[in-house]
């Protein structure tokens, strides 16, 4: 993920924003005698250096989380997929490999590369890493990016794989601005939340941007992932030995997903604030 790559967006900050800041503060300064000035100062260079902390952290690439949003570096969850299966074997390796190989061959994206995600809660006796494994695609011409996630998993003989596409918006310098000017009016509400791990404020900062164009593009790059890990997990199942006519059958169900009957992305940008992205994302679906 490179957060400050805006594509062909224009990531400059607007006149307009900072006028409308300074009027507002502008006002709060003489109904407060000046007293807001200072609380601005105070608590917005604390939010300042606490979004540079976590856009480096981005940057770097960390891995770690507590509680919730494991992938929150990589963007929001746009898509989900997954499918549990019986063989007394484990072949995950292979499913991954072959995926791996479909994916480097049939698309412009680089083969997966293993990543752990460390969950630092500190409720855990010790930290517990998980292995995934990611890959990115190209931005799009707006400043969207793509990244595949997958795991598996098994329980018994029972062996599952499951997929998440995520977006990953590049980081607004408007909105950047605008969170740490008002910060005096939201600090109370999410500073604890951050502190203790359980705050997503990245998702606060990024922007994917609104524009059919960027949404015919994510639609289209997210549904040949899905198609391309769809079909080398079938063929990888089914050169092993197991039955896959219901997922066959399911394939036209499963994989025309309906991202483009009603609502953009536009969509996605307002579930970031208020986790809605139903009207965007498709069910989880569960196969066996």
């Amino acid at each position: 993920m490179k957060p400050l790559d805006s594509g062909e967006i224009k990531n400059n900050l607007k006149v307009s924003t900072v006028v409308i800041a300074i009027i507002i503060h502008l006002a709060l300064a003489i109904a407060t005698v000046g007293i807001s000035l200072l609380v601005t100062l105070i608590i917005g260079l604390i939010t300042l250096n606490i979004c540079n902390t976590e856009i480096a952290t981005a940057q770097a690439n960390e891995n770690k989380f507590k509680k919730s949003y494991p992938f929150k570096y990589f963007g929001v969850t746009y898509q989900t997929f997954e499918h549990a299966f019986y063989h007394q074997e484990n072949i995950e390796a292979k499913i991954v490999e072959k995926i791996s190989s479909w994916l480097s061959t049939r698309t412009p994206i680089s083969r997966l590369e293993q990543v752990t995600i460390t969950d630092v809660d500190n409720e855990l006796k010790a930290q517990e890493g998980r292995l995934f494994y990611k890959s990115d695609t190209c931005l799009t011409k707006r400043g969207t990016s793509i990244t595949l996630v997958i795991r598996t998993t098994t329980l018994g003989k029972i062996q599952s794989v499951r997929w998440w596409v995520q977006l990953g918006g590049f980081l607004d310098a408007n909105k950047k601005f605008t969170f740490i000017v008002y910060s005096p009016l939201s600090f109370v509400f999410w500073i604890i939340p951050y502190l203790k791990k359980e705050y997503d404020l990245l998702s606060h900062l990024r922007n994917i941007y609104v524009s059919d164009y960027n949404n015919f593009d994510i639609i289209n790059m997210s549904r040949c992932l899905h198609e391309t890990v769809f079909d080398a997990m079938v063929a990888s199942l089914e050169e092993n030995g197991i039955d896959v006519s219901d997922l066959k059958a399911q394939k036209g169900q499963i994989t025309n997903i309906n991202v483009s009957g009603g609502g953009t992305v536009g969509n996605i940008v307002q579930g970031q604030f208020n986790r809605v992205l139903s009207s965007l994302k498709p069910k989880t679906t569960k196969a066996a």
